[in-house]
């Protein structure tokens, strides 16, 4: 082989390299369209089935995608859906979990970068619910007080 066809060879290598993107497969789905997606298991001899909703997340350009999980629970009917997605905005804490409370309902979002890990197994780890249940009580705390005075 010439050196000029070692040449060309690498550079297209190189030029391949620099336009891959890299991809991440998250679950895509929602349980009020579909209860299988409330209880997606992975890891198991279930999972097989579960990874129907396995779907590559396509970002805008520039963005880098992520896996997403919302627990949204109604405080009228004491009912919940479970929203599993793709996010490429970035959140104020990644790989975490945060609580929004918005007028009716809560949100309980969690944040992942690894291949389809907004399965059902807990995206939370002890010391995240640690942190979690600890900025909860001290916001509670700080809206008491500040409806005392």
């Amino acid at each position: 082989m010439s050196t000029t066809t070692t040449f060309i060879i690498v550079c297209l290598a190189v030029a391949a390299n620099i336009l891959t993107v890299s991809a991440i497969r998250c679950h895509q789905c929602n349980s009020h369209e579909n209860e299988d997606c409330a209880s997606l298991v992975v890891n198991t001899p279930r999972a097989q089935r579960d990874e129907q909703y396995l779907k590559d997340c396509v970002a805008p350009v520039g963005q880098q995608a992520f896996c997403r999980k919302t627990v949204i629970k109604f405080e009228v009917n004491s009912g919940h859906r479970i929203e599993r997605n793709c996010g490429w905005i970035p959140e104020k804490i990644q790989n975490a979990c945060f609580t929004a409370d918005n007028e009716g309902y809560k949100q309980v979002v969690c944040t992942c970068s690894e291949e389809g890990c907004n399965g059902a197994s807990s995206l939370m780890g002890a010391r995240q619910v640690g942190y979690s249940l600890a900025a909860t009580v001290v916001s509670l705390a700080v809206a008491s007080s500040l409806l005392r005075h």
